[in-house]
């Protein structure tokens, strides 16, 4: 009987020994590739407010009105990814006029760098 205890005490202890190592020599921190990449998150809602606004100006709406269909349409496409309140509001505007300049700055009368600072400041504007 006190054999078979020493045995249970030493597996006990050497399993606990085991494990406690085990965590000190390995990082057991999370892992990145579970951290949210917001850049990566930026990207894809302004690629999509981009398309949306481009083809509402295509289509012949206001500027404000397309502005205000492709705030809303991507609240609705995006409100349940992981990530998206967490986004800068700042970085993501800058992303957004970029790249509606790029692509659709002349119907809307807008271009370089002035056109994408006023777009900024409109998009931030109606994005509260």
């Amino acid at each position: 009987m006190k054999g078979k205890l020493k045995k249970i005490f030493y597996s006990i202890f050497g399993f606990l020994f085991f494990i406690c190592t085990t965590l000190t020599v390995f990082n057991t921190e999370v892992a990145q590739a579970t951290e949210i990449d917001t850049s990566t998150l930026i990207k894809k809602v302004s690629n999509s407010y981009t398309k949306k606004f481009c083809n509402a100006i295509g289509f012949g709406l206001s500027k404000e009105s397309a502005m205000n269909f492709s705030i809303e349409e991507n609240k609705q496409v995006f409100k349940n990814k992981k990530g998206i309140n967490e986004i800068n509001k700042e970085l993501l505007a800058e992303e957004i006029a970029t790249l509606v300049i790029e692509k659709c700055g002349y119907p809307i009368n807008l271009s370089g760098e002035k056109g994408i600072n006023d777009f900024k400041i409109y998009y931030l504007s109606k994005d509260k």
